[in-house]
């Protein structure tokens, strides 16, 4: 019986594949001119029913291309060529065929533009190069809708609720808006608050890396962008925005700003209250405006390790903790524009911030040491901390010519800190029995200032594939900062009973300064049609004072402690050379080259008239494979060695006391880690199903590495230094699956994901090896039409922790988080949102109770005004009073748990005013 059901089955698969053949469609694209094939010509082949991309084509060097398993139905086909004029054909297929369209004419634009005047309509997602273009108009939004609602329209592009964008799977960090920055690159500002009304079209594309741009060697550095393209009309206009919200318990958000563009120029002032930890939506768009980005040159804390890296997400002015009561005011100003027919450039930026926050933390851990002896540490700590400062940031761009560029960019910071905090810590042993205490009070101010800059200038040769890029990057800072710590230990003999006390009361006067100076010399030649090559050297001095001056306030006065004060200078010259070379033929690219660091420094003990000195060169290899297999497939694999040296802290041989029970004594003896890292990655984007698969391994060891080593007594009292051991890696794998159902207006997800580390250190002298693993999956699904919007994201985490010295319990635990939102559009202009997010932590065996929360918020808001300008808002959040600030971890022979503070439930009233215009208006309808 069996084996008739397995011979039915394959005959129906076997019928069905028959059945199933699909047509054939090939042709040759040729230049009517020069009556030869074009090469590399855009084939776009797209449904005509619902403007779904079906197939693309690259034509290959005689100009052909062919495509297979093509389904009944219309069709319209698209080819495009650089200035070349668009061909457009439907094309209907009944039957199983093949379809030759033989030799296709490409016409110049500019011939038929001398010959007569053609309308046409762009069709709704077409193919420009490497670049995917979406035509806004054919796509349905409601009115007054913004850019955030038209992308969630776009096949492949995914918006949550928070604002956040990814397209074919991958984060869009970065959005432009006629090719240049709108206010800054941050997503945010541009999609929120510009209307859907005013886009032409939406680009999407990958951008590479600067250097990559300037040299054309890949270096696997690639970012989604979007640029949003305006219609003539929508290119000068205005940005206005008034949002107040006020609720119980006192708290507040504000923020307001005013903006205006025309062209290339862009004015904006800004202003942010909140005592939110969901910062004013005006912030959280402002903070990131800065200067421009370059990749600075940066040097390890010795002075021996040299990298390149670029600004980052958020200004570092940005204030965000992870628990806490914030108080967070920021102002500030924003300028750009471009003039002399574009040649030059300005952009400014100015602000002014003062963030505060009070926290109050718990903490309770429990350790096993190699002896088998378990000691329970508990603490709990008041903070008050409050940061003001102001910055300004700015460049400078002139073009001289065609291929040159130079780009003067500064940036002025000067800031100021207090902190206070109480802190009250103890150490039992596993049967309670108490072994110290400390009582702890510090007060403390500082202050800083910095300048810092880059000069670049670029030029790229008329000699296709030559470049040359020169920085130089000077850097002033300076610190000051003052503490007084008073501290009461009691200490306990073996049997809980009072042995002895000890006061320290401890002035830390700490002062630095340090001066540098950095260049670098990029400059990139084309070897050959398929080989290239980048040659680089970069050298940067550094000088530097550190003045650590540490006093006993005691019953004899304030002395100077020798043992913990120091007063260095430290001296740096650093040499890095770099040879890059790659190889590059149509799809398939590999670049492998190596950097060389020779470094010397001294470190002078101006106190001990000692000098420390080093000298030594680490080389870093790096190899870069990629793969593009089509349009939408690609894989890559990618090698690279680092060396990490040990910072001054870990080599200084002086003793830091964070506090009597807890310090550190640096090693001189610490040798450089090197870390290989390797990784192979999957990506591909099936268009016309709009699917998007992706898929990695990552795999790193660290020879020498720099691991901590702790002698722990009977007291709990920890002395800590650092020690090189071998055996530190690290293995990690994602696979990431997303489809869209474009017609069901339903897209759906799943993440998949590993991590194992394996870490080393000593505790006694005896090596431990803990051993971390996690596994991770997360799905996602949501649906979206111009009335509702929902989305649903299950997940869990396992996780497993062992020790080579012994475990407490079985070092394993579970987390699996809900999260249900929707957002439903009601009648009279009026939308209801509703989120819900569940935390299930069931008990294990180191924490014997079930932690589940359940976080329930809301909002009701309603628009009104002729364009929908002003908005009623009213948001209850944490509806079900359930949120509470706590963590916990279990792994090997550590578990904890801490808990901190957290803003509870509230509700909010808030008026938005949010008007957005155009300078010039629409034409009218022939």
């Amino acid at each position: 019986m069996l084996k008739k059901i397995f011979t039915y089955i394959i005959f129906t698969l076997f019928s069905f594949t028959a059945f199933a053949q699909k047509s054939i469609i090939k042709g040759l694209v040729a230049d009517t001119l020069e009556k030869k094939g074009l090469e590399n010509t855009a084939v776009l082949l797209i449904r005509s029913v619902d403007s779904i991309l079906v197939k693309t084509a690259r034509s290959d060097k005689n100009g052909r291309f062919e495509w297979g398993n093509i389904q009944k139905g219309n069709y319209q086909l698209l080819i495009s060529y650089p200035k070349m004029a668009d061909y457009i054909r439907n094309i209907s297929i009944v039957a199983d065929t093949v379809i030759d369209l033989g030799r296709i004419n490409m016409e110049l634009k500019s011939k038929l533009l001398n010959e007569v005047v053609i309308a046409a309509t762009k069709k709704a997602i077409r193919m420009r190069g490497d670049t995917l273009v979406f035509q806004a108009d054919s796509f349905a939004v409601r009115n007054n809708a913004n850019v955030q609602e038209l992308l969630k329209r776009l096949p492949g592009i995914e918006v949550d609720k928070n604002g956040a964008i990814k397209s074919q799977g991958k984060e869009v960090k970065t959005v432009l808006v006629d090719g240049d920055e709108f206010f800054g690159d941050d997503p945010l500002l541009a999609t929120k608050y510009l209307k859907a009304n005013a886009v032409d079209e939406v680009q999407v594309y990958e951008r590479k890396s600067k250097t990559a741009e300037l040299t054309g060697i890949d270096d696997g550095i690639k970012q989604k962008t979007i640029n949003i393209k305006l219609k003539d009309n929508a290119k000068n206009g205005y940005l206005t925005t008034l949002d107040g919200n006020a609720g119980t318990d006192a708290f507040q958000d504000y923020g307001g700003m005013i903006g205006a563009f025309k062209s290339k120029l862009k004015m904006a002032v800004f202003g942010t209250y909140s005592n939110l930890d969901n910062d004013s939506k005006i912030n959280n768009s402002m903070r990131k405006l800065k200067g421009e980005d370059y990749d600075m040159i940066e040097i390890g804390d010795d002075g021996s390790s040299i990298m390149y890296s670029s600004g980052g997400d958020d200004d570092e002015d940005y204030y965000s903790s992870t628990g806490g009561l914030p108080s967070n005011i920021n102002l500030g100003a924003h300028y750009s524009d471009k003039f002399y027919r574009n040649k030059m450039g300005l952009k400014m930026n100015f602000k002014v911030f003062n963030n505060q926050n009070t926290n109050n933390k718990t903490s309770y851990s429990q350790e096993k040491l190699p002896s088998g002896q378990q000691f329970i540490s508990t603490g709990n700590t008041d903070d008050h901390s409050n940061v003001t400062g102001e910055n300004i940031r700015g460049t400078y761009t002139y073009h001289t010519d065609s291929l040159s560029v130079l780009k003067v960019s500064f940036g002025l910071k000067k800031n100021r800190s207090y902190n206070e905090s109480t802190s009250l810590n103890g150490s039992t042993n596993e049967f309670g029995t108490q072994l110290s205490k400390n009582n702890q009070s510090n007060i403390g101010n500082g202050s800083g200032d910095l300048f810092n800059g880059n000069i670049n200038w670029s030029t790229k040769f008329k000699k296709k594939g030559r470049a040359l890029s020169i920085d130089i990057q000077p850097e002033s800072q300076r610190n000051d900062s003052k503490e007084n710590s008073l501290n009461h230990t009691e200490y306990f003999n073996p049997q809980g009973q009072w042995d002895y006390s000890k006061d320290i009361n401890l002035i830390k006067d700490n002062s630095g300064k340090q001066n540098s100076i950095g260049t670098r010399i990029s400059y990139a030649e084309l070897l050959t049609k398929r080989w290239s090559m980048e040659a680089g050297y970069t050298f940067k001095t550094i000088a530097s004072s550190s003045n650590k001056l540490v006093f006993d306030a005691g019953a004899n006065g304030i002395q100077k402690i020798d043992s913990l004060s120091n007063n260095f200078k430290f001296i740096n010259f650093s040499n890095i050379g770099k040879l890059i070379f790659q190889y590059k033929v149509k799809s398939f690219s590999i670049s492998s080259g190596l950097e060389a660091t020779q470094t010397n420094f001294q470190l002078k003990d101006l106190d001990k008239a000692s000098i420390f000195k080093r000298n030594y060169l680490n080389l870093s290899p790096r190899t870069n494979l990629f793969y593009k297999v089509n349009n939408n497939t690609s894989m890559a694999l990618n090698y690279n060695g680092f060396p990490q040296q040990p910072s001054i802290e870990q080599i200084q041989p002086v003793t830091q006391i964070n506090t009597p029970l807890y310090q550190v004594i640096g090693n001189s003896n610490l040798r450089p880690s090197f870390t290989n890292n390797f990784s192979v990655s999957y990506t591909s984007f099936m268009m016309n199903s709009d699917q998007f698969l992706s898929g990695s391994l990552n795999y790193g060891f660290t020879n020498n590495a720099i691991v901590s080593s702790e002698i722990v007594d009977d007291y709990n009292k920890r002395t800590a230094s650092f020690i090189n051991l071998n055996g530190n890696n690290s293995l990690s794998g994602n696979v990431y699956y997303a489809k869209g159902f474009s017609k069901l207006h339903l897209r759906m997800g799943l993440d998949m994901s590993f991590y194992r580390s394996a870490n080393l250190a000593k505790i006694n002298g005896v090596q431990n090896k803990s051993i971390n693993t996690q596994y991770n999956a997360k799905g996602s699904f949501s649906y979206n039409n111009s009335k509702i919007d929902i989305s649903y994201s299950p997940s869990a985490s396992v996780m497993y922790g062992t020790s080579s010295i012994g475990e407490i319990n079985d070092g394993k635990s579970i987390i699996h988080n809900h999260e249900l939102s929707g957002t439903v559009q009601l009648p009279y202009r009026t939308e209801f949102n509703g989120t819900l997010s569940v935390s299930m932590r069931p008990a294990n065996s180191s924490f014997g109770t079930d932690l589940n929360v359940v976080i329930l918020n809301s909002y009701l808001a309603t628009k009104l005004g002729k364009n929908e300008a002003f908005e009623l808002k009213l948001t209850a959040t944490d509806i079900l009073n359930q949120k509470i600030g706590y963590n916990r971890f279990v792994g090997g022979n550590i578990i904890s748990e801490n808990t901190f503070s957290y803003i509870p439930r509230y509700v909010l009233i808030g008026i938005n005013w949010n008007l957005s215009g155009n300078f010039t208006k629409a034409p009218a309808n022939p």
